[in-house]
């Protein structure tokens, strides 16, 4: 079972840096296309100025996101439908993170519209900065639509776990070689002994023992015959000292 968590190892972890190297190849190649589609300033629904206003056709499976460069407390912004109806939308969460450019110009989400309805749209920019207006959902299908962007995806999302796997396997194998403090024989038949078998070779071996402890009961008895011939001569020495 050692040789075999070994082994697999070993192949584990060639997959894993396989697959890492591709994602990370991947990555370079895919680097621009990834600024381009993310950097609001190059690909947007919206771009006005401070107090300017623009018409857009939003959808229900669409996420809209508006950004400035510069934060402040409130968005600044209205967006209104064509029954004059404002959105409201949401303060944006963890997932609407800040968009750094190549050049380092860094745009901030202000506000965030989902689940609104199919239709033509008004964005009033109240603020005093630039407003930029993009759907993320549509730049995601972009990006896949980019095959080094899949590859990066797969090379980073499958190497990583492989890993993980391959690390918890050679820490597997490096225990059990410490805790085996004897190697295993496997008997000639290539099976383990059964209970019986086991009990019975521990059962031969002690009546071996103990027969070969056992002393000899006639060791120290002598034979009939000998005690005769002595008995006679012991006559023989008293009828001729008597004689």
């Amino acid at each position: 079972m050692v040789e075999g968590a070994r082994l697999w190892a070993r192949r584990l972890s060639g997959a894993a840096f396989l697959l890492l190297l591709i994602g990370v190849i991947s990555y370079w190649q895919a680097e621009a296309s990834i600024y381009d589609n993310l950097d609001p300033g190059q690909n947007h629904l919206l771009e006005l100025e401070a107090g300017q206003s623009g018409e857009v056709s939003l959808t229900e499976t669409g996420k809209y996101v508006a950004l400035r460069i510069e934060e402040g407390d409130e968005a600044g912004l209205r967006l209104v439908d064509s029954t004059g109806e404002e959105e409201e939308g949401a303060t944006p969460g963890a997932l609407e993170a800040e968009r750094e450019t190549q050049n380092g110009t860094r745009y901030i989400p202000v506000r965030v519209f989902t689940a609104v309805e199919l239709g033509t749209y008004t964005l009033y920019n109240d603020g005093d900065s630039t407003l930029w207006l993009v759907d993320d959902v549509s730049a995601g299908v972009a990006l896949l639509e980019n095959q080094w962007v899949v590859l990066m995806f797969l090379g980073c999302c499958l190497g990583l776990p492989l890993g993980g796997v391959a690390l918890f396997l050679v820490f597997f194998d490096r225990r059990r070689s410490r805790k085996s403090s004897a190697p295993f024989v496997m008997p000639s038949e290539g099976r383990l002994p059964t209970t019986d078998e086991l009990y019975r070779q521990h059962r031969d071996s002690t009546q071996s023992e103990a027969e070969q402890n056992v002393p000899d009961p006639f060791l120290r008895q002598t034979p009939a015959r000998e005690e005769a011939q002595r008995e006679e001569s012991e006559a023989d020495w008293r009828g001729w000292d008597e004689g």
